[in-house]
């Protein structure tokens, strides 16, 4: 019986995993979207680096660029579960900026955000990942 439940939260946990990496791949493949081809209503690298200058961010055109260009490609990651913790780590980063710079006084969805990743950063892609099958793990 104890190998049952053993299993059984195995699997319970694997499926978490995958819920929590689809979440947060939702949110930056859209971002990336957004900040790179003005998809989904977003404003493209142009409006994005201007965002960027008016709270103060150094270099805004190249950061406009790099931050868009991350989150897309680190949704993409955490959608596929490859390199989970690198693209974790990123997330982790943008995050801890966003909170920061532009959201101090409402952090409640950007730290949730963080928070998240924080956990797939500890636990990785999980059984139902490409980083599973390439022994990342």
């Amino acid at each position: 019986m104890k190998d049952l439940t053993k299993g059984m939260f195995y699997a319970q946990r694997s499926w978490g995993i995958l819920f929590l990496r689809l979440f947060l791949s939702w949110i930056f493949i859209e971002a990336g979207l957004k900040k790179v081809f003005g998809l989904l209503g977003g404003s493209g690298l142009e409006g994005f680096a201007q965002m960027l200058a008016k709270i103060g961010i150094p270099y805004p055109d190249f950061f406009a660029v790099f931050v868009g260009w991350s989150e897309l490609i680190c949704g993409i990651l955490l959608l596929l579960g490859l390199l989970t913790r690198f693209a974790s780590v990123i997330v982790v980063i943008i995050m801890a900026v966003a909170i920061i710079k532009v959201h101090p006084n409402n952090f409640n969805y950007p730290g949730m955000v963080l928070v998240s990743a924080l956990a797939l950063l500890n636990l990785g892609g999980g059984s139902l990942s490409a980083d599973k099958y390439l022994n990342r793990q």
